[in-house]
């Protein structure tokens, strides 16, 4: 898997460097998630919140942070796995939100949504229509076309909020 793409042309991404971003972070999400193919998938680059390291890690150690979050509308359900934007590889513990744990979700600003968990685990992102996993040693921006995906990830968490 190469997490390496060309410029965009004309600012906007190729079709095949588009692909290939999207078939890594599907391959990154399908490696840790059980039953991946029920999920409809987004990535955000923009994220935070408490993720659990994986085991190994430097505790503390910044790492340039995305998430690819899987979702589905029934049953509902959110599983955050987080990655490393520049290597496109795991970085934490995958974290699934249904209704058994979910303690609140709220949009804090236009595509930027809170959720946290009744055990007190909170995560932070936005999701926007194009995604860009722009590393500080990048030469080239890698993004993710996403219109669709977005506007309709953001209605799931609006109805997600309203439960």
């Amino acid at each position: 898997m190469s997490s390496q793409h060309p410029p965009p042309v004309g600012g906007r991404t190729t079709a095949a460097s588009d692909a290939a971003l999207k078939a890594a972070l599907h391959r990154l999400f399908d490696g840790q998630i059980p039953n991946y193919a029920s999920y409809n998938l987004v990535c955000a680059a923009e994220a935070g919140g408490t993720i659990e390291p994986e085991p190994g890690s430097l505790p503390g150690a910044p790492v340039p942070l995305g998430m690819v979050l899987g979702y589905r509308r029934r049953p509902a359900e959110l599983v955050i796995a987080p990655f490393d934007r520049r290597t496109l590889t795991p970085a934490g513990r995958p974290s699934t939100i249904d209704l058994t744990n979910l303690a609140y979700a709220e949009e804090a600003t236009r595509g930027a949504f809170d959720i946290g968990t009744n055990m007190g685990r909170i995560f932070c992102f936005t999701v926007r229509s194009r995604c860009t996993l722009d590393g500080p040693d990048e030469p080239a921006p890698r993004t993710i076309e996403q219109d669709d995906d977005a506007e309709d990830f953001a209605a799931f968490m609006r109805d997600l909020a309203e439960l």
